[in-house]
């Protein structure tokens, strides 16, 4: 039963639209054979309501990691089904089943023999797959026009993808179906969590089956294979990534939708958040601006080039249209800073609007991705390569002299960031991360060594225990004191109340 030892490339089978009185018996005949071993299976089932979709998640269950399956909340039809489900495939080829046919191992087998013989041959229903980095795929696809997207009510797409947050996702979904804007629909994705959650969407798929699009891959292939799934089901006109750990306010989607619909050339309106903890508590902090302002796509990018001003992504609505063409997928940033990317560059071209409430409420717990960027420098040299590619997009565009000077400025504060992580980590008694952070801040900017932080950190290794730890206590009071934002910050210039 697919045991024997194989190594032929992997082979996508693709099950799209497929009747409850034959997927069965086509699964079967898949994992009944013991030729093809390399092999994963896609089901693509559009909206069924026969029982396709309760069968392809048992074979889910029964042969882990072999089935990456997907559900569509409204029916697409044969043509725009099969074009998704050839995206969700990542094999070298893939064989598409017509219904009521089994799977025809042996002669599979022999036909990609033949084609890995000679590249010319080609297959009524056997197709070379074009070779793609799946941590890597292109983040736009053609949005697909939805039914709901009335012109006055505008579809707006609520993409969440998940791995291991179960015990966050009820949360986040209570708060999506309790928004005061009724046309939204939810496109979840799971990266082959092992806890509840897919139990969970499952769930809520069925209360809501005419609000949520349910996409669960086979295997972890990382967020950004897991994102471009929900971005695969995508048919609004404005488009929130929120993360599984996240929440929304009842008005986050009202709010944002009213305040973009008023000001149709801005690209996204981005909401003010509070904190929440593990445990469900929430603190707040001042907003950024101290107005809900609209502001110039030229002077917000002056301030991206100084902070990241959102911390999450979950707090922008973004106008789908106005992201085609800004993601700079590819690059070494993409993984970590491909938001942060694509961000300063739609700005480069639009104005984005600002809200000073607090609507989101966003999640700091010790599992979180910006968690385990803290081990591994990347929230300092990441950013201080982050810095370099934003002037480098800035010089494309007019107007971006501004964000493009602030290039010394904003390097030298990553250098005084990196001290602030040496604390960070003397704080949980990594000594060696530390010592990596504070070399690493005056290989950034050798300027930082004239900073007091930087002279109490050099004293510091030179003490005894007893003295490191009494240093070390005033250390992080005194730090925490200074990275407490206190106030917020005047609208940018040419800002507009709004």
């Amino acid at each position: 039963m697919l045991d024997q030892e194989n190594t032929s490339p992997l082979l996508s089978i693709l099950l799209y639209n497929y009747p409850g009185h034959s997927i069965e018996r086509c699964l079967r005949s898949i994992f009944e054979q013991s030729l093809l071993r390399d092999l994963e299976v896609i089901v693509c089932d559009d909206g069924s309501t026969d029982g396709a979709w309760q069968i392809a998640n048992q074979y889910c269950t029964e042969h882990p990691g072999k089935i990456t399956i997907s559900r569509n909340r409204e029916c697409m039809g044969g043509r725009s089904n099969r074009h998704k489900g050839m995206q969700l495939c990542k094999g070298k080829y893939s064989v598409e089943l017509a219904i009521g046919v089994d799977f025809d191992a042996s002669y599979v087998q022999d036909c990609i023999a033949s084609m890995e013989a000679d590249e010319l041959i080609a297959h009524t229903y056997i197709s070379r797959l074009n070779r793609a980095n799946v941590f890597m795929p292109p983040h736009n696809p053609m949005r697909r026009i939805s039914m709901q997207d009335r012109r006055k009510f505008p579809l707006v797409s609520i993409c969440i993808y998940n791995f291991n947050y179960g015990r966050y996702l009820r949360q986040c979904l209570d708060s999506v179906f309790a928004q005061t804007y009724e046309n939204i629909e939810i496109c979840f994705s799971d990266n082959a969590s092992t806890d509840d959650s897919w139990a969970i969407a499952l769930e809520y798929a069925e209360k809501y089956p005419d609000k949520i699009s349910l996409t669960r891959n086979r295997i972890n292939y990382g967020p950004n294979v897991n994102l471009w799934n929900c971005l695969l089901n995508m048919g609004g006109k404005y488009m929130l990534k929120l993360c599984s750990d996240d929440a929304i306010q009842p008005t986050f989607i009202e709010r944002c939708l009213t305040s973009l619909e008023r000001h149709p050339d801005a690209a996204f309106a981005m909401v003010h958040r509070d904190i929440m903890d593990e445990d469900g508590n929430c603190s707040s902090e001042p907003s950024f601006y101290d107005q809900s302002c609209l502001i110039p796509g030229n002077e917000q990018a002056a301030v991206y080039m100084m902070s990241s001003v959102n911390p999450s992504i979950s707090q922008i609505l973004y106008k789908v249209e106005k992201t085609q063409g800004k993601r700079m997928s590819g690059n070494l940033n993409d993984r970590w800073f491909g938001d942060r990317i694509m961000d300063f560059h739609i700005c480069c071209d639009s104005p984005i609007v600002y809200i000073k409430e607090p609507l989101l409420l966003n999640r700091i717990h010790g599992q979180s991705e910006s968690a385990g960027m803290n081990g591994n420098l990347l929230q300092c040299m990441g950013e201080f390569v982050l810095l370099h590619q934003l002037s480098d997009v800035a010089a494309n565009y007019p107007d971006m002299q501004k964000a493009r000077d602030r290039l010394q400025p904003a390097i030298e504060k990553v250098a005084h960031l990196s001290l602030r992580y040496c604390l960070r980590s003397l704080s949980v008694a990594d000594e060696t991360g530390a010592q990596r952070y504070f070399h690493l801040s005056s290989a950034i900017a050798p300027s930082v060594q004239s900073s007091a932080l930087h002279a109490q950190l050099s004293a510091y290794w030179a003490l005894d225990k007893q003295a490191r730890q009494d240093a070390l206590t005033k250390l992080l009071q005194d730090s925490a004191e200074a990275m407490k934002r206190a106030v917020s910050y005047p609208a940018p210039a040419g800002s507009m109340p709004c």
